[in-house]
């Protein structure tokens, strides 16, 4: 049996779930087969087929499409294989408090001003209660955001204490405005966006088919130093091969401590104070 939500599985030749995902006719086994390098260790060179014994055929890396189904992952010559999942795991997110921060506000006035409409289908919202700011790093991790090197790839002049202190992570090159029915499976990994092709949006579960295929609407930006950086959305789409991709995919995240005490302070020092007057 399949894992609720895929249509496309592949196991060990012990019955172990390996990987999985919803199909919509667009993902190609090139396409798969380099997630896969991702997600699986293996000490051997491996290969997909329709079933673990010997008479098994074989599915290459190329570009046909993976039919709906369930599939093997044994050595290239066919014998049992010993794979391990990546122990990475995806990056919880925290979702936006109901009352925001002067800062808040200021980051989705700046993202509105930017796109004016959904970044995936174009729609306009007079007023804005259809649209929404949507983080593509989640600023809650902006220790691991400093650890990765993220401020670096943020050009935006606005002032320090509009962009999340020296962090940055406040910058609408943070960002995309989406429409607000699809902001919490951004957030939830659901999809991603691949800039390296075409920045075309890859759903990774079902009840997604109106979003998989289409292309972010980046062409408007012609700002550089608003634009999002590509590893930002490589980034964000190697979360959702974590989160539901890799093995049986990750149960739900529960929310109902995030606004307790201490567990999501927007007035954090080290995400939103400018350097002058900061402690320590």
């Amino acid at each position: 049996m399949i894992t609720m939500g895929r249509n496309v599985e592949l196991k060990d030749c012990n019955g172990n779930v390996l990987a999985g995902f919803f199909q919509y006719g667009s993902v190609s086994w090139r396409t798969f087969y380099a997630w896969l390098r991702v997600l699986i260790l293996t000490c051997e060179p491996w290969s997909i087929y329709n079933d673990d014994r010997h008479a098994a055929v074989e599915y290459l890396s190329s570009d046909a499409i993976v039919l709906p189904g369930t599939y093997f992952l044994l050595s290239a010559d066919r014998r049992p294989l010993c794979a391990v999942l990546t122990s990475m795991h995806a990056r919880r997110r925290q979702p936006t408090p109901p009352r925001l921060s002067p800062q808040e506000e200021s980051f989705r006035n700046r993202v509105r001003a930017r796109d004016g409409r959904c970044m995936i289908f174009g729609q306009q919202s007079a007023p804005w209660s259809r649209l929404q700011a949507a983080h593509i790093f989640p600023r809650a991790h902006y220790v691991e955001w400093n650890r990765k090197g993220y401020p670096a790839l943020i050009t935006d002049a606005a002032l320090e204490a509009q962009i999340g202190g020296p962090s940055k992570i406040g910058s609408v090159q943070n960002a995309v405005l989406l429409r607000s029915d699809l902001h919490w499976a951004w957030d939830e990994y659901e999809f991603g966006v691949d800039p390296d092709d075409g920045y075309r949006v890859t759903a990774f579960v079902g009840g997604l088919g109106d979003v998989n295929g289409r292309m972010l609407k980046l062409d408007h930006i012609t700002d550089a130093t608003l634009r999002p950086p590509d590893e930002l959305f490589r980034d964000h789409f190697l979360q959702g091969l974590l989160r539901h991709v890799r093995g049986v995919g990750e149960r739900g995240w529960d929310y109902s401590e995030t606004f307790g005490e201490g567990a999501f302070d927007l007035s954090q020092l080290g995400v939103w104070a400018p350097r002058k007057g900061r402690s320590g």
